[in-house]
């Protein structure tokens, strides 16, 4: 017998499944013109034999230090179901000069980074560590500065202010980022790495909501 957590996983690909068959399909002669961009709330696409529906839509907008002004850069974030593993995975993509896409792979927290010397490393130290362009070693890899900005994040028209900071590893294969949550008077933090994707491997089934 299933247990409840298995159930529900099954539950929810079987019913995302069957949205899939009132939706239009992309044309097999539009596929290769579309890309993730294209994708939108309720979309599904393929990705390395794998098939995802976009639960969600959301994006991070660049913003001023201090979060007054907004500069109309954007990263979008695809929350997706794989309907082979039941796993929820994001996707992100950003278009600067090209379209760069990556998927989130691993989530930390700050117990598992440490300093360039072995030493801990907490929220109270990130500022220090963007101005000094240090090094972040998560489970033994190292991770270099990249950059750090500001942003608002944007979800179901609800705003919240999120600090970035962004890190790469020796060969750019993988990205290490840092996300302060500032509202409500707390900080919260989002850590994870992810990984470049080649935007002509994602192959689109079906637009969503656009």
């Amino acid at each position: 017998m299933l247990d409840t957590a298995t159930q529900k996983s099954f539950q929810e690909r079987f019913s995302a499944a069957r949205t899939l068959k009132k939706q239009a399909l992309v044309p097999d002669p539009d596929k290769s013109a579309l890309t993730i961009k294209n994708a939108g709330k309720g979309s599904f696409f393929e990705y390395l034999g794998k098939t995802y529906m976009a639960k969600d839509l959301c994006r991070y907008e660049e913003t001023s230090d201090d979060f007054k002004k907004k500069k109309g850069y954007f990263i979008t974030e695809l929350t997706c179901l794989c309907l082979e593993t039941g796993e929820t995975v994001y996707f992100e993509w950003e278009f600067d000069d090209s379209l760069e896409v990556s998927m989130t792979l691993n989530r930390f927290s700050f117990r598992n980074l440490k300093d360039d010397e072995g030493g801990p490393i907490d929220g109270d130290d990130l500022d220090e560590i963007a101005d000094t362009k240090d090094t972040v070693v998560v489970n033994g890899e190292s991770f270099f500065y990249e950059d750090d900005w500001a942003s608002i994040y944007s979800r179901e028209g609800r705003e919240e202010k999120v600090y970035m900071y962004e890190f790469e590893n020796e060969s750019g294969t993988l990205f290490l980022t840092i996300e302060e949550w500032s509202g409500d008077g707390r900080e919260e933090y989002q850590i994870y790495t992810s990984a470049p994707v080649d935007p002509k491997t994602i192959t689109l089934i079906s637009k969503g909501e656009v």
